[in-house]
């Protein structure tokens, strides 16, 4: 059948006709998949297809979505310009009334993939042309050549899709060490690369490397930290030429196929079908030649978790931790400085404990874990037990079941009529033939194309219904959006850290800081002049201190030359009442560096208890508030059900 252009009549040209306004405004939509890339095929050569479609049509074209290397098997929202294509869609004014696209492969390659974006344009009057066989979905009949190619496009994806998998299942069931796609574990190379009898060998370079650690740990008792420590001080990289981590030596030394000699194909990750039985085949346990011997792989796992063990032991729990987001992109964990004061929790960015030696600390601001925990968690509440809040956060998950659930009743009503008609159709040319005494293969003939058109519809109706079930299903959103907001306002105030950060993970909360700390704040260490006067229970003097309040004070310190020890004194004193930082503090106040160290000294020795004591007929003032806290973007997103139903999580999953 000829693919050429050719200006047949269609409704679109109709209502164009009868409008007399304007030339009709189309944009194309191109997408090519990764394997059409490596075959050359790309969105160039489907473009000269549309744009010379629209000009035969004499249509305005007004604009161009592309989607490269992008599987056809995904829905308009896993496809970045169709998703934005979709959103056009529904501006006001809207910008274009009709999609035009190559072929109906580019459509989608499954039945939901297709059909959705499909009918969700043709509800607010927007449609697709087909420049293959010159049909849109305007008539009947461009409507029913639009369901053959849906079918052929999901056809030929399963068909592609049974024939790789079953290779690639029977490669792993017969070939010896078999290779069955991706990087190779570390430790191994890919023998006969780029061949179907491709398979995994022992990488000498990267073997060596393991033995070297397996000597480091079992034979030095190193720990892994320590191990990497000495890797990058030898200048043993990683396979990316980067210098190690522990979290990457750990991975790559401590793998199934380092330590067992094996790798498993279709393994616990491998898709299942309602029944949790595997889509493509059984899991295969692929054999590989060992780089440790079973003896020595089973001393290796020892001596690592020995060495957990004792690192490991009565730690503080910090719900936020991986939540944060620092200046410098990194994320925030839960630390304790016991050293400074009892119970001193921060969180610290990653970035300024680098895992390699040569990088140097970000300089984040550290952050006081009890203030930030509690900000976070009262605007979790907030957003919890305000319904209209939840349903905004919540608009991700009704919005996957969006669309115009009055039209799609109706296209339900209109297949229902069209499945029966077609019935009626096959079974009166069934009666017809066998009154004419014909066999059972001359009615199978005859009826042959009309079943094939009523599968088509069945399949059509049944993705219809599917879809509006999950439109309605938004109905039990709502409701459990209201019920999360009043089991927030009861249970939320006494959760524990723990029920904290699972209800964190439903919410998705994310905390961004936009900030440092307050000056005082950044390093995470108490101000110790507001430590000390709070622990004495005193207040601060209020002002710069007078001759006569010097004159006081200054036998109980020594002499120091040209005001230096007065210009002390009063920047403690600046420094209590302000919070500010020492750098700060000496430069609004004119005093030395040593005003720090003098403070130490005399705080340590009774020198300043004695000055307050000997202040203390001078007006005072209360400490002021430390401001602990960065400046900071707090969002999330939740799935209600997630939270009201756990059970369910397995059906919807948790995002």
């Amino acid at each position: 059948m000829s693919h050429v252009s050719t200006l047949l009549p269609s409704s679109i040209d109709t209502v164009a006709r009868a409008a007399n306004a304007r030339t009709l405004r189309a944009v194309d939509y191109l997408r090519v998949s990764t394997e059409d890339q490596k075959k050359g095929y790309g969105v160039a050569r489907q473009s000269r297809k549309t744009t010379r479609h629209i000009a035969l049509k004499q249509w305005q074209h007004v604009g161009t979505y592309k989607d490269e290397g992008v599987s056809g098997s995904l829905e308009a929202s896993g496809r970045g310009d169709l998703k934005r294509l979709m959103g056009d869609a529904q501006k006001t004014p809207r910008p274009f009334d009709i999609v035009v696209v190559p072929d109906g492969r580019v459509i989608g390659r499954k039945g939901r993939a297709f059909w959705r974006w499909v009918w969700a344009l043709e509800d607010i009057g927007v449609y697709v042309a087909v420049v293959a066989d010159d049909y849109d979905n305007t008539t009947s009949e461009g409507r029913k050549k639009m369901r053959r190619d849906a079918d052929y496009a999901e056809t030929e994806w399963e068909t592609i899709r049974d024939r790789t998998q079953g290779g690639l299942q029977e490669k792993a069931e017969l070939t010896p060490a078999a290779h069955i796609g991706g990087r190779p574990p570390y430790g191994y190379r890919i023998a006969n690369k780029g061949t179907p009898g491709s398979y995994l060998v022992i990488d000498d370079t990267e073997a060596e490397i393991i033995r070297y650690v397996y000597e480091l740990v079992v034979g030095e008792g190193l720990n892994l930290r320590k191990a990497t420590i000495r890797l990058n001080t030898e200048g043993i990289t990683a396979r990316s030429g980067r210098a190690w981590t522990r979290d990457n030596l750990r991975d790559r030394v401590m793998s199934s196929a380092v330590l067992d000699g094996v790798m498993m194909f279709r393994g616990k990750h491998a898709k299942t079908d309602e029944d949790g039985t595997p889509l493509w085949g059984d899991p295969v346990e692929i054999e590989l030649p060992r780089v440790l011997s079973a003896e020595e792989s089973a001393e290796l796992r020892r001596k690592v978790s020995d060495a957990a063990k004792h690192s490991s032991g009565q730690r503080e729990f910090y719900p936020l931790t991986g939540r944060v987001i620092s200046l410098c992109q990194k994320t925030y964990t839960g630390i304790s400085r016991a050293s400074e004061r009892e119970g001193a929790r921060y969180y610290r960015c990653s970035g300024n404990a680098p895992k390699v030696l040569t990088q140097q600390p970000c300089g984040c601001s550290y952050i006081d874990a009890d203030a930030l925990e509690g900000h976070v968690w009262q605007k979790a509440m907030e957003i919890a037990s305000d319904g209209e809040k939840l349903q905004e956060l919540a608009a991700e998950w009704i919005g996957t079941a969006d669309g115009n659930k009055s039209a799609l009743t109706g296209r339900i009503a209109d297949l229902d009529e069209q499945i029966e008609g077609m019935n009626a159709s096959i079974t009166a040319i069934i009666v017809a033939t066998a009154k004419q005494s014909k066999s059972a293969a001359a009615i199978e003939a005859a009826t042959t194309a009309l079943n094939e058109e009523l599968q088509q519809l069945q399949n059509l109706r049944a993705e219809a219904t599917e879809w509006l079930m999950e439109m309605e299903a938004t109905d039990q959103y709502a409701q459990d959006l209201r019920a999360l907001a009043s089991m927030a306002k009861k249970s939320f105030p006494d959760m524990t850290p723990q029920q904290q950060a699972a209800i964190l993970s439903l919410l998705e909360l994310k905390v961004t800081i936009t900030g440092p700390v307050p000056d005082g704040r950044r390093g995470g260490v108490p101000c110790t002049v507001r430590a000390w006067y709070t622990a004495a229970g005193l207040d601060v003097p209020a002002s710069t201190l007078s001759d006569a309040d010097w004159a006081l004070v200054a036998p109980l310190l020594p002499k120091g030359r040209m005001g230096t020890v007065r210009r002390s004194v009063e920047a403690i004193f600046y420094k209590a009442r302000t919070g500010k930082s020492w750098p700060d503090v000496i430069k609004e106040t004119g005093a030395t560096r040593q005003a720090s160290k003098h403070f130490a000294a005399w705080m340590a020795d009774g020198t300043w208890e004695r000055v307050n004591a000997a202040l203390r007929d001078v007006e005072r003032v209360s400490l002021p508030e430390p401001e602990l806290l960065p400046p900071m973007v707090i969002e999330g997103r939740v799935d209600p059900s997630a939270m009201l139903h756990p059970e369910g999580r397995s059906r919807r999953g948790c995002r």
